[in-house]
């Protein structure tokens, strides 16, 4: 029975029907107007209820249908295939196991000292590596920060920056870890067209103009359709977003350290709020989980406060081993010393 006087009431009582199976997958709920009667309450009180039931997944909002009980969800595809097939996933993603460095023969130039507690997260050689990379593409102050590779990443920058349920502009089609983990994190994935020459300008514009809180714009080896920005398409990108400052934009460039391509960058000097995420799984392989996040001040200090709640920082096993590989192709080279090192790659 439905029961309650205020709205955290009213969502805790349903809340407990659905877990304990008193409400189905696919019910309907009563109308607004009629539970507020059955309850002898405002009707604003139940509608923010239900509000809250969408925004937390255990509803859906069927507009002149009502509020129904979400069904459950199922698992959803996953990167890399089915194991189980003879066909060959040419689609996954996944680099040709031979063409990957021997990590392992670099372990004994990993370092000796143990880290502990209240130790700067990032190794400080790895930092000036990648402050450097990052450099040739960022004009502007920034600061960076480790993630477990790109999805990890993007998953930190939306639960820092955004809350349950708001809109999130992604490519479509999209790479599945990508909208999957748009989906369970709780927000709200909003399509838009992929052509040859990256995301579609007015289909970024009218999701923003719906209310999208976020945009995840792909640059170069975008997957599912291998396609990358042109500078024309990253310049009407950029004019988009200009006129939305507050939009969380981040630019998931995993392929950055093996691409050809230019980069051309869709952020206009404007946005407020920004992320470049690049990751070392194409170029060590998937099993190293180690992503760089270059971005704004304030985006970085939200995505710091995410990161100290969790794991705190990446494996410096794996921080180690990134700097111990010494062919970091068209970045640079990082010989044994100081930021002195630092220079173009041959």
């Amino acid at each position: 029975m439905l029961a309650g006087k205020t709205a955290s009431e009213i969502f805790d009582n349903i809340r407990h029907l659905v877990q304990s199976g008193g409400l189905q997958p696919g019910e309907v709920l009563p109308p607004v107007r009629e539970l507020a009667s059955q309850l002898a309450v405002n009707r604003n009180t139940v509608a923010a209820a239900y509000k809250r039931l969408v925004t937390s997944g255990l509803a859906v909002s069927q507009g002149r249908n009502g509020t129904a009980i979400k069904a459950r969800d199922t698992l959803p595809a996953l990167e890399g295939g089915d194991p189980t097939t003879p066909l060959n996933d040419i689609s996954s993603g996944n680099p040709d196991p031979a063409r990957l460095p021997d990590l392992p023969r670099y372990l004994g130039q990993i370092a000796r000292t143990p880290r502990l507690y209240g130790d700067a997260p990032i190794e400080p050689r790895l930092g000036q590596w990648a402050e450097a990379w990052f450099a040739r593409e960022i004009a502007v102050p920034f600061a960076v920060n480790l993630a477990s590779g790109a999805i990890d990443a993007l998953e930190r920058l939306l639960c820092a920056l955004l809350l349950p349920g708001d809109g999130v502009v992604v490519e479509d089609p999209c790479f599945l870890s990508s909208i999957n983990m748009v989906r369970y994190a709780g927000f709200t994935p909003c399509p838009v067209a992929v052509d040859a020459e990256g995301m579609d300008p007015d289909g970024l514009e009218e999701a923003l103009r719906n209310g999208a809180r976020a945009v995840i714009l792909t640059p170069r080896a975008h997957n599912p359709t291998g396609c990358s920005l042109t500078e024309t398409r990253a310049h009407a990108l950029r004019e988009v977003l200009a006129r939305y400052p507050q939009v969380l934009a981040i630019v998931d460039d995993h392929f950055a350290l093996l691409s050809a391509t230019p980069w051309h960058s869709p952020l206009p000097a404007s946005t407020q709020r920004w992320a470049l995420v690049r990751s070392m799984s194409k170029t060590l392989g998937p099993d190293l989980r180690l992503a760089f996040i270059a971005s704004d001040a304030a985006t970085s200090a939200a995505l710091r406060l995410r990161l100290n709640a969790g794991s705190q920082w990446v494996s410096h096993l794996l921080q180690d081993l990134t700097l111990a590989w010494p062919d970091r192709r068209g970045v640079y080279r990082l010989d044994d010393g100081d930021s002195s090192s630092l220079s173009p790659a041959e």
